[in-house]
């Protein structure tokens, strides 16, 4: 199904690769799924490495490379996006990418830069779609509703309430940052702030949703900022509910326009405050489907 999400991005000149990821019983806990969407994304870059080629400015002109719309040429950039579970999974594999990235961030070759510049170590966003992103919370909304016993949330995360927040974004990365300051000196003028590493952030959800209520994209944006991931952005869509936000995408609708809008808004910021906005790239790809 998800496929038919990637006519709105190849219109606008986007290369775009769905990716799945095991699911429960074949994926024996969340982490085998992260695991599954890193092998991806590692598989993709050296993809992209391949074709993504410099070209001169006048040809950058005449030519696309990951636009936003027909008149607006010029490099996007690499989005990740999930929905639903997919955007739990993806948003866990984001915080395990910005965890790595705090861990080097003193190293020579990274200290002073910022992560827009390092082209495919994070994604220059990320765009979340109707996620549950804090298991324990979604586990009592499914026990509400009278679904967490034949609901596969549970086993593939750990049946504990100790488990749930491990394998819940924003937990995991207040408990990798709180270890990660025991490890540094806080002196350290070369280690980077989580708001120079992070890259733009985007969380979609329909007001209206009885899978996932959309209090659970709001309470994990707030929990994000407080952890530092101060370009955190939300969007709420109303009269909106857990499958059309994607299925708008596929069709055409108010979550695609606020989406494709959002990007456009950062792309012109970039290039504004001179942060990767002016690179010259484009794509040469050919389909694998």
């Amino acid at each position: 199904m998800y496929r038919l999400v990637a006519p709105a991005f190849l219109r606008r000149n986007f290369a775009v690769a769905i990716v799945g990821y095991r699911t429960y019983p074949d994926s024996v806990n969340i982490d085998v799924q992260v695991d599954d969407i890193r092998l991806a994304f590692d598989e993709l870059e050296d993809v992209l490495n391949e074709c993504v080629v410099p070209v001169a400015d006048d040809a950058m002109d005449r030519e696309a490379a990951g636009t936003c719309d027909d008149n607006d040429n010029g490099w996007v950039g690499n989005i990740m996006m999930g929905h639903s579970s997919g955007a739990h999974i993806a948003l866990l594999l984001f915080v395990n990418m910005l965890s790595e990235r705090m861990k080097s961030s003193s190293s020579s070759h990274l200290a002073g830069k910022e992560c827009n510049q390092y082209p495919w170590s994070l994604p220059h966003y990320f765009v979340g779609l109707s996620g549950p992103y804090d298991i324990s919370d979604h586990f009592d909304f499914e026990a509400g509703r009278g679904v967490e016993q034949i609901s596969p949330m549970k086993p593939i995360c750990g049946y504990t309430r100790l488990n749930f927040d491990r394998a819940s974004p924003a937990k995991r990365l207040l408990t990798n940052l709180a270890s990660f300051r025991e490890q540094v000196d806080s002196g350290d003028s070369t280690n980077l702030t989580m708001q120079q590493i992070t890259p733009p952030m985007l969380l979609v959800h329909g007001i209206e949703d009885p899978v996932v209520p959309f209090t659970a994209t709001s309470d994990a944006a707030r929990k994000l900022k407080s952890c530092g991931l101060t370009d955190c952005h939300e969007i709420y869509l109303e009269k909106t509910e857990h499958q059309e936000v994607i299925m708008q995408f596929m069709m055409g609708g108010p979550a695609m326009d606020a989406v494709f809008d959002w990007l456009r808004g950062q792309k012109r910021h970039n290039i504004a405050i001179g942060r990767d906005g002016g690179r010259k790239v484009k794509l040469q790809l050919q389909s694998r489907l």
